[in-house]
């Protein structure tokens, strides 16, 4: 027998796969400027009930005083997080379920200047880890000088300022 071409898609075929871009302009009138992971959890690609994962006292969702993305409900370790299009360094603990993740808190939001969610499972791309898809935050080259976010929210009543 002899086998002539392939069955196998092909990039022309396929297409790329869908990017959701938040640039700096939509991060600032999202009203999330204050971490990362809060500005992520507004996202409908994210299970907001749940993800990223908690940065909460009982450490239920992993260790205490860490947020992880984890895109579409599925475990942290699914969800690949790149920095300027860079793998980055798990965060020394683990999730609930032993995988490793990526610390959301230990990059301040004043720093990244675009991000890029890839909704769709990335594991023929990036591998195992990119199961759920993949996030790219895009951070400012060659940033000189200082920002400060203030914020203040108040009712009408002007009985419950934040």
């Amino acid at each position: 027998m002899i086998v002539t071409g392939s069955n196998i898609p092909t990039a022309e075929e396929v297409g790329p796969n869908p990017v959701f871009s938040l640039n700096r302009d939509l991060i600032n009138k999202s009203g999330q400027n204050t971490t990362v992971e809060q500005l992520l959890k507004t996202q409908p690609v994210m299970n907001a009930s749940s993800v990223p994962v908690q940065n909460n006292g009982t450490a239920q969702a992993g260790p205490r005083g860490s947020a992880s993305v984890s895109l579409r409900g599925f475990d942290p370790g699914a969800s690949l997080v790149l920095v300027d299009g860079r793998r980055v360094a798990p965060f020394p603990g683990s999730a609930n379920s032993g995988a490793g993740f990526v610390d959301l808190l230990t990059i301040p939001i004043t720093a990244v200047q675009s991000i890029e969610i890839l909704k769709d499972g990335a594991s023929t791309t990036y591998g195992a880890d990119a199961v759920a898809g993949v996030v790219n935050l895009k951070l400012y080259k060659d940033y000189r000088g200082a920002q400060v976010t203030l914020l203040y929210g108040n009712t009408l009543d002007k009985d419950a300022g934040e």
